[in-house]
Order: structure tokens, then C-alpha cells, then sequence
């Protein structure tokens, strides 16, 4: 019964393969009818359809049946090839946290035989997986290694996608000339043997071209490529491409042809239900219709953007569709407004014409009547609008606290469990990383409590915020004595505020585990002060300070995390002094002073945020 309800299944998706691919699968369907195939042959034909099927979740679904197979009668090779099968399609629907897990299955089980081509085919599927993180960097070291196993054995020629894939990875990353070197290294290798390869290079050098405004080049390159993948049937490239011209077309000034593109791309997408794609091209349509101020189609493509990438990565996207509604909403009010100005105008004009007699003022009267009407309907309408904007503001603004909320709790939780495994690891060095891993998540869970306590959107309080996470590392950690501050009342915003938190703790973490050992009266000081357009930061203590070994330590986590939070900030830091330690760090600022009304929640606000949580609560009893 399983065979024959796998034989529906692509019996089902079979019709819409390519002419070559169709008997491809026929064949492989009536090899699969045949009960007397072992199950290792079963499993092997299993990864054949999933491969040459076109539709990617029935694919999937074969992999998938071809490992449970694989496993049930232990062959390690088989297993590793459907891994490798159900990578592949779980990073084609977006599922890329999967498709990793099962490269990094494949590659031990290669590694383990020693199948050096296997691994290099495993570490092209791992630059793909990074591809889809945008981890440009680590793809390309993938890449590379998969090139250096191919320059020794490649018995079925797969160097040259790899130095595909490398030429576009270059390209994804921006390093343009690197990857027109590597899809011209590609095209002088195949020689146009390879229909995919030639399609691929010359798709992949057309968009470099387009990125570089070589527009005419651009287009005769994608042409190409969307020409020859109508012959090999690969939906994913060609919409890809077509999207791509789509673009070149835009830019050129060809709207009709540009729209057609966009719209045929997004239609081969939804054919193969490629989710990724779908929302990609969705996202070129509203902008699109955004850019020839058609915001009703924009809002249209908007969301179904949405919908898909709430499927692929759990994030809303509330302020996009709300600033769509908004352009939307207000373009049917000025066009309102400028009725009524012309009806104003007229009436003006009126007045003058029929002032000289009675007739004409009883008429002008009863103009002017019926305008006033129309005035009173029309700020009655406006009124109604703006109060459904207001409330909408007021909904964004409420949503946005109760995400940092419930990231506060979420932080909170993930800090108690890290407290609670470290005392499960008394004595073991584990237990001094889990220890630095939750001071850390708690210095970004206190943003997260001053964002949510004290109201406010994007920005917090610095004198509180520094003041608390310094008392509570001092009480954490039991220290003696007591630091001092010299802190403004001044506000950061919250791209600022966590790194710094970072920063701040691991300096303040490390002098009170390692510098006071020795030391009779122990100090800390923290002063910040803002000059020269500058965040100034001081932190200085009377320790042993840092010995010269210490200080040119390259594998330090702490220094590797305060020396990348300090280039995220575009900062720097410098060690001063010879007795004690003193830290001097310098951001770029732009002063903002704190008022009293920046942290109060308006008592509408309050209102609404009580009957939100009213309404929760009443749903939670009534389940």
C-alpha cells in the first residue's frame, strides 16, 4: 500500500516534468511497481525521482522516504545521499536551519570513508546553506575548499559548477570583478558542452552587469540564459533571470516590458512552489507599483510578501503595510482636498457673478449652503481618519512594547537556565563560560526592561541603565565595596545601547574576578561625558592591571567581542595608565537629552495597553 500511495503521489506531479525528465521518472515509476526490488534498490530509485522531480515538496518527501530506508537497513552511503537530496529541497522551500543539519549529517558519513568528492560535493551544499544566512564569507571558504579537493580527483566534473557558484557567491557578496573572473573561468572550461553551466554563467554575469549599469550587456546575458533554461525546464533559474531583466528593464525606462517580467517571474515561482522566490519577487512587485505610485497593487504585493515571509522567518512586517496603507489613504484625501478647494474656488467666483441682484444672492446663498455641507461631510470624513491613523499609531506603538516584553522574558528565561546549568557544573571549566554567557544575556535583558518599564520605542535612559547593570554585577558577583558614577542624563538608542551593554560588562566582569586579588581598598569608577560629537566613555579601576602577556592575547573571547562590538559602533578603545587599569572608549553620538514626558506612557496609551492584556487574559480563561 506505501509503494502504491507513492506512485500517486507522482503519478500526480509527473505531468508537468520536461519532455527528458518525464521519461526519466516513467521509467523509474514502473522500476518501483516491481515488488521484487530489494530495498536498497528501492532507495536508490527513490533519490533518483526526487532529483529529477520537479516539484519541490513531493521531492522532499522522497528524500525523505529514501533515508528512513537507508537507515532501516544501515547502508552509510545511502544514508549520506539522501541527506544530501533533502538538503537540497529544504533549502529551495527556505527550510535553511534543516537543510544545514542534514549537510553537516552527509559530510560526517563521508568524512568517516574518506570520500574526499562526496565532501567537497557537501561543502558546496554548506556554501549554499551560508548563501541563504547571507554569510558571504564563510560560503566562499566552503567554495573554496570543495575547489581545492576538485583541482586533485573531480570524476564527474563538478569543479566547474563550483567555480560557478564561486562567481556568483562573489557577486552576492559585492566583489564584483572577483566574480566576473570566476563565471568567465567557468564559461572558458565548459566551452558551451554544458547547457547548464552555460546558462548559469551567462545568468549569473548578466546581473553583474546589470549591478554595474552595463545595461545593454546585462540584458543579452540574461536573455541567454532564460533562453536556453526553457530548453532544460529549470523553473527556479528562469525566474530568477526573468525578475533580473525585469529590473534592467525598470532602469531603462521600459515599465510595461519591466512589469511583465516581474509578473512571469513570480508566476513560475508560485507554479513550483518555490517560497523563497515568491517572496523575493513579491518584494521587487510592491516596489514596483510603489515607484509608479500605485499603491493599490503595492499593497496587494505587500502582502502576500508577508504571508511568505512570515512562513520562512517568523518576521512581521506591520510598519511596511501600515506605511502602504498610509501613502494610500493619504492620496485619497488630497485628491478629496483638492475637490473641495476647486468647489471653493467656484463658489468664490459666484458670489462676484450674481452679487447684483436678489436672484443672484438667493442663488449664491444656496450655493454657498450646499458647499458648507459638503465642507462639514468632508472634516467630519477627515476627523474619522485621522482618529483610525491615530488609534493604528497608537496599536504599532503597543505591539512594538509587548515584543520587548516578551524578548525581556524570553532573555530572562535563557539567563535562569544558564544560572541553573552552571551550578550543575561545579568545578568544571565549563561552568566560568556558561557563568559569562548569562551575565551577558542579562546585560541585553535589562535593554529590553528599561524599553518595556519606561515606554519608550528606541531609546533609554543612560545614566539608569549603566547605574543598574553595574550595581547588579557588583551584587552578583559579591564585591565589597562600591563603584562610582559620573553619568549625564542623557538617552542612547537601542543599536547603541546593546552593544555597549556588552562592552561594559565584560570590563566591568573581568576587574571584579581578576584585579583587585592583593589589593586593600578596591575602586571602580565609571564616568561618560559626550565633547567633539563623541560618546566618551571611562572606566577605571586601582588593580593589579593587565600584564603584557594579557594584553597581546589574540584568542581572548572578551577582547575579541569588545574589539568587534567597538568596529560595529565605528569606535575606539585604548588602555591608559600604568597603576590599575583605565579603559577609554570613544563612539560617535549625536547628544539627545532626556525629557520627562520621553519615558511616560500617555494615559490613552494606557488605556489601550490594559485592554489588550484584559482581552488576553479573558481568551486564556475561557481556554
Amino acid at each position: 500500500m506505501k509503494k502504491v500511495f507513492l506512485i500517486v503521489i507522482l503519478l500526480f506531479h509527473i505531468v508537468i516534468c520536461t519532455s527528458q525528465n518525464r521519461r526519466v521518472a516513467d521509467s523509474l515509476i514502473k522500476n518501483l511497481e516491481n515488488n521484487s526490488l530489494t530495498k536498497k534498490e528501492e532507495a536508490q530509485k527513490l533519490i533518483l525521482l526526487s532529483y529529477y522531480h520537479p516539484n519541490v515538496d513531493s521531492a522532499d518527501f522522497l528524500a525523505k522516504k529514501s533515508y528512513k530506508i537507508a537507515l532501516e537497513i544501515g547502508d552509510s552511503i545511502l544514508q549520506a545521499e539522501a541527506l544530501e537530496e533533502i538538503s537540497n529541497k529544504e533549502n529551495l522551500v527556505g527550510n535553511n536551519s534543516k537543510s544545514l543539519q542534514a549537510t553537516l549529517k552527509a559530510l560526517k558519513i563521508y568524512e568517516s570513508l574518506g570520500m574526499r568528492e562526496k565532501q567537497a560535493a557537501s561543502y558546496n551544499q554548506l556554501a549554499a546553506n551560508y548563501m541563504g544566512e547571507k554569510n558571504y564569507t564563510e560560503a566562499i571558504k566552503y567554495l573554496k575548499k570543495a575547489i581545492d579537493i576538485y583541482s586533485i580527483s573531480d570524476k564527474y566534473g563538478n569543479g566547474i559548477l563550483t567555480i560557478l557558484n564561486l562567481g556568483e557567491m562573489y557577486r552576492l557578496a559585492s566583489y564584483l570583478d572577483s566574480a566576473k573572473v570566476n563565471l568567465k573561468q567557468a564559461q572558458k572550461i565548459n566551452k558551451q558542452r554544458n547547457k547548464v553551466v552555460e546558462s548559469y554563467a551567462k545568468g549569473n554575469l548578466g546581473m553583474v552587469y546589470n549591478t554595474q549599469d552595463s545595461l545593454s550587456m546585462a540584458k543579452t546575458h540574461l536573455q541567454d540564459a532564460i533562453s536556453i533554461l526553457g530548453e532544460l525546464g529549470d523553473s527556479y533559474a528562469t525566474s530568477v533571470y526573468l525578475a533580473e531583466l525585469g529590473a534592467v528593464y525598470q532602469k531603462e525606462g521600459g515599465i510595461k516590458t519591466a512589469e511583465e517580467n516581474y509578473l512571469q517571474a513570480l508566476n513560475m515561482a508560485q507554479e513550483a512552489g518555490l517560497k523563497e522566490q515568491i517572496r523575493d519577487f513579491s518584494k521587487k512587485l510592491t516596489q514596483f507599483y510603489e515607484s509608479q505610485n500605485n499603491y493599490n497593487m503595492a499593497l496587494t504585493y505587500q502582502k502576500l510578501f508577508q504571508v511568505y515571509q512570515d512562513s520562512l522567518v517568523n518576521k512581521a512586517n506591520i510598519q511596511e503595510v501600515e506605511r502602504l496603507k498610509a501613502g494610500y489613504e493619504i492620496d485619497k484625501r488630497e485628491s478629496e482636498i483638492g475637490l473641495l478647494n476647486k468647489v471653493n474656488t467656484n463658489q468664490k467666483y459666484l458670489v462676484w457673478v450674481l452679487g447684483s441682484g436678489v436672484l443672484a444672492t438667493l442663488v449664491f446663498l444656496y450655493l454657498l449652503y450646499k458647499g458648507n455641507r459638503k465642507v462639514k461631510k468632508a472634516n467630519t470624513t477627515l476627523s474619522v481618519q485621522k482618529e483610525i491613523i491615530t488609534q493604528r499609531e497608537q496599536e504599532k506603538a503597543l505591539l512594538l512594547r509587548e515584543l520587548n516584553h516578551r524578548v525581556k522574558n524570553n532573555l530572562q528565561m535563557i539567563s535562569s537556565l544558564l544560572n541553573l546549568q552552571s551550578h550543575e557544573l561545579k568545578g568544571h571549566p565549563a561552568k566560568a563560560a556558561l557563568e559569562a554567557g548569562k551575565d551577558r544575556v542579562e546585560a541585553l535583558s535589562l535593554v529590553h526592561r528599561k524599553l518595556y518599564q519606561e515606554g519608550a520605542e528606541t531609546r533609554i535612559s543612560l545614566k539608569e541603565y549603566l547605574e543598574e547593570l553595574v550595581l547588579g554585577l557588583f551584587y552578583g558577583y559579591n564585591a565589597g565595596f562600591k563603584p562610582k558614577f559620573e553619568l549625564p542624563d542623557t538617552s542612547i538608542s537601542i543599536d547603541t545601547a546593546v552593544p555597549l551593554a556588552l562592552m561594559v560588562n565584560e570590563i566591568i566582569v573581568n576587574a571584579i574576578k581578576y584585579a583587585y586579588k592583593g589589593v586593600d581598598k578596591p575602586s571602580l569608577s565609571l564616568k561618560v561625558y559626550h565633547a567633539d560629537a563623541s560618546l566618551h566613555i571611562h572606566i577605571k579601576d586601582n588593580g593589579k592591571g593587565f600584564t603584557t602577556e594579557e594584553s597581546e592575547k589574540k584568542n581572548s573571547f572578551g577582547l575579541k567581542l569588545i574589539n568587534s562590538l567597538i568596529a560595529q559602533l565605528e569606535g575606539s578603545i585604548k588602555k591608559k595608565g600604568s597603576h590599575g587599569t583605565h579603559w577609554v572608549i570613544q563612539l560617535p553620538y549625536k547628544v539627545k537629552l532626556v525629557s520627562e514626558k520621553q519615558f511616560q506612557k500617555p494615559a490613552k496609551e494606557k488605556q489601550l495597553f490594559q485592554r489588550f492584556h484584559r482581552r488576553k487574559r479573558k481568551k486564556v480563561k475561557s481556554v
